[in-house]
């Protein structure tokens, strides 16, 4: 159980990756409503963002809802949910990417497969997985790193082989290869 945040937590990519992708949904909604004001909740509209993107009311809320997550995730102690809220939304905008091409997102007022919106959310689909991947593979080397059972020399490289380290959990009962 970890007893704090620690440095590398504050230092985490998830955590960059949720605050910029954050603030860009929470901007697009924004940029949303100003464009389609507040009727036609999930209405076809004509509406659109630089000419590109397809709005409708439905689809600035879902902008805002994933953003305010996003910076929500982006501020919790532990960069775990940030990560795991990254890699959700990932998947998430990747899904509806999906959706997208296969043209059946019209509730969000995206009409076709070929879609400036199906490109948009595929890419921001993967920048966030990758943030999110990214970030658990930055805790992952952390932690490897601070690791070391007490009685136990770190190697050079802060790595050992797993032998050596069940051995150890062995010597402390901590080690029980059926719970695993």
């Amino acid at each position: 159980m970890r007893q704090g945040l620690a440095s590398t937590d504050r230092g985490n990519v998830a955590r960059v990756g949720a605050l910029l992708l954050g603030l860009s949904y929470v901007a697009a909604g924004v940029v949303g409503f100003a464009e389609t004001g507040f009727t036609g909740f999930v209405a076809n509209t004509n509406e659109s963002f630089l000419g590109f993107f397809d709005l409708n009311i439905f689809h600035n809320i879902v902008h805002l809802a994933i953003g305010a997550a996003l910076l929500i995730a982006w501020r919790m102690s532990d960069v775990t949910i940030t990560q795991g809220v990254l890699i959700g939304v990932g998947l998430f905008y990747t899904l509806a990417a999906v959706l997208g091409f296969l043209n059946y997102l019209q509730i969000i007022s995206i009409n076709s497969s070929v879609s400036f919106d199906n490109f948009f959310h595929l890419l921001t689909g993967a920048v966030a997985l990758l943030f999110g991947l990214l970030g658990v593979s930055q805790q992952d080397e952390s932690q490897r790193a601070t690791r070391v059972p007490a009685g136990m020399t770190e190697d050079p490289d802060g790595l050992r082989p797993l032998e050596e380290r069940r051995a150890a959990w062995d010597r402390e009962d901590t080690y029980r290869e059926e719970t695993y």
